[in-house]
């Protein structure tokens, strides 16, 4: 069996990678006379809030390894997830496996997974974006959908989740029988029994990413990821490198879709979830010979995927898709680097780079075109700029502190050390912060389901306290992070780690499965239910009457609430007796 890549992820990349194959930067490689490893760079500029997926296949076309994916695809999931395909969608949905995602990496690595269906045992809530309520523990990632108007606020400005713990998620189950080229989500390391299926807890020892998984480029400015090739992998050479870009609801005249036309919608909860689908998939593809050090680059893509995901085959280039405004093939934008303009470039530093390996990349010009470079053919043989650097350990961050900001927002502050940087050492590339929530603390063993931001290092000065916020968490839960730093070589800084329970979002306590107005209504997050929760903790909870009521309701409405939510008829009489009671609530909890 080939050895696997030892990946080094910088700008898009992860702490996962330098962990798992920490040789690269380790002394003792060299005396161990690795001199047939080779060092090679993947340079790319994508647009904001694309997946991406960078692999490599031998001069037979056979699939070698992964260099690096996307977490949302790679650690989250969002391609192996109970649910209907054409599910609408939204920022952060939990359901609907997004099957169009990166079919092309998928169905080329040769690995298959169990496929993922709701644990809900009951046939009519498989076509639903709520009504898993009884088969739903807490949620660590996952946000309920949106509406259409929500999502273009949500998605563009706040980045938030709403109504946070309130929503919890079906983790689903395995189909007999059924695969899927998409890995499931990895990230759970707690679950509540009865909720969630034994299926469940298997999740993270099936997906086999952790190496390659990295956060998601924050887009429009350059990057690049680092692989370091074994022996064995290099003499397959010459080796192509491909990158897979993918980008939701990026539609032009010829892919054209329509949410209630072309998506699945659920007929019970019609106002929520927005539609996705889009142009496919485009990859770029770059051949190179890892024995020579030289720089290879394209501007032009390969060809593009199935539009639904239907199988592996890639549709040379043609004018369905869109070359400009950051979409189509223009979802990696044309830049320039040590002289060389391109798309997707790589460089090999060549035979025995893997002893002194890295890359200095002062002169980066980071220039935007729609002209020159490489005019749509690879080029190659240049290494003006392109230089090698010395791996080093960097001294750990000191005084790291986390401060509660919001419920769903924490401030997290250190000092990367004053001797970080030193006269001819590479300068400091990327801030690594990483959380997860729950009782166990993130360490080098748990770091994969871990979920990372990234931050450029100019955010710091070496010497002084750096604060960053971290937005998007959930209200009233405990978060583990971690921190660390890294150079433009990959060396790396020390994991330092701190917890912080974030506080809790007011008028937003959780009841677990909300009873007969749940049942009623279809899910926790719907407006009426919201308003009732408001109404009960605002004003019947402060009376002793109002608070016999409360146990009263929870006593007798269990039983209830589970007969009436399989019932559409008593479902909506049961709306008929509440929503004026919802509609009373609404009011009072309306400023004014």
């Amino acid at each position: 069996m080939l050895a696997s890549l030892k990946s080094r992820l910088l700008g898009a990349g992860a702490l996962a990678g330098a962990l798992a194959f920490a040789l690269v930067a380790a002394p003792e490689a060299a005396a161990a006379g690795l001199d047939d490893e080779v060092l090679v760079e993947f340079h790319f500029k994508p647009v904001p809030n694309l997946q991406i997926a960078i692999w490599l296949e031998d001069a037979d076309g056979k699939f070698v390894d992964h260099v690096y994916i996307t977490q949302a695809t790679g650690k989250l999931g969002i391609g192996n997830r109970p649910g209907r395909w054409d599910f609408v969608s939204s920022w952060r949905a939990p359901y609907g496996p997004r099957v169009s995602v990166l079919p092309i990496w998928a169905h080329r690595h040769g690995k298959a997974y169990p496929k993922i269906t709701f644990f809900d045992d009951d046939p009519a809530d498989l076509e639903s974006l709520g009504w898993h309520e009884n088969s739903s523990s807490p949620e660590g990632y996952f946000c309920r959908p949106l509406t259409p108007d929500e999502n273009a606020t949500i998605s563009v400005d706040t980045m938030t989740c709403p109504s946070p713990q309130v929503f919890q998620s079906d983790k689903g189950k395995f189909v007999p029988g059924e695969t899927s080229p998409y890995p499931p989500r990895n990230d759970l390391i707690m679950f509540e029994d009865g909720d969630d299926s034994e299926d469940a807890k298997k999740l993270a020892e099936l997906n086999d990413l952790d190496a390659f998984t990295a956060a998601t480029p924050v887009g429009d400015q350059a990057e690049f990821t680092t692989a370091l090739l074994p022996a064995d992998v290099v003499a397959r050479g010459p080796l192509t490198a491909y990158i897979e870009a993918s980008l939701e609801h990026d539609e032009n005249s010829s892919f054209d879709f329509d949410r209630k036309a072309d998506h699945y919608v659920d007929p019970r909860l019609p106002g929520y979830g927005v539609e996705y689908l889009g142009q496919p998939s485009v990859v770029y593809k770059v051949t190179f010979d890892p024995t020579k050090a030289a720089f290879n680059g394209t501007s032009a893509y390969a060809g593009y995927s199935d539009w639904n995901g239907a199988s592996g085959e890639l549709h040379p280039p043609d004018a369905t898709i869109s070359g400009a405004n950051g979409s189509g093939a223009d979802r990696l934008k044309l830049y320039t680097l040590n002289g060389e303009t391109f798309r997707f470039g790589v460089y090999s530093h060549g035979a025995g780079s893997g002893t002194g390996s890295g890359t200095s990349t002062d002169s980066d010009s980071d220039t935007d075109s729609d002209s020159g470079g490489t005019d749509g053919t690879d080029s190659g043989g240049s290494d003006t700029g392109w230089s090698s650097c010395t791996p080093r350990t960097l001294p750990q961050v000191t005084d790291f502190t986390l401060e509660g900001v919001s419920f769903d927002k924490v401030k997290a502050t250190f000092t990367i050390p004053a001797d970080a940087v030193g006269a001819g050492d590479p300068e400091l590339s990327r801030i690594r912060i990483f959380y997860i929530n729950g009782d166990m603390p993130i360490d080098e063993t748990n770091i994969g389901s871990a979920i990372e931001r990234s931050f450029p290092a100019d955010l710091a000065i070496p010497g002084e306290p750096t604060s960053i916020e971290i937005d998007q968490l959930w209200g009233n839960y405990t978060y583990h992070f971690a921190v660390l730093y890294e150079d433009r070589c990959a060396s790396r800084s020390p994991l330092v780690t701190d917890d912080i329970t974030t506080e809790s979002q007011k008028f937003q306590q959780v009841d677990g499965f909300c009873f007969l107005a749940t049942a009623a209504y279809g899910a926790p997050w719907i407006a009426e239910v919201g308003a009732l929760r408001h109404f009960r903790d605002a004003f019947l909870k402060i009376s002793p009457t109002g608070r016999d009521l409360v146990r009263f309701y929870y006593t007798y409405s269990p039983p209830l609430a589970d007969v009436i939510q399989r019932e559409p008829v008593m479902r909506g009489m049961v709306r008929a007796v509440v929503q004026p009671i919802a509609d009373i609530a609404s009011l009072s909890a309306t400023p004014g």
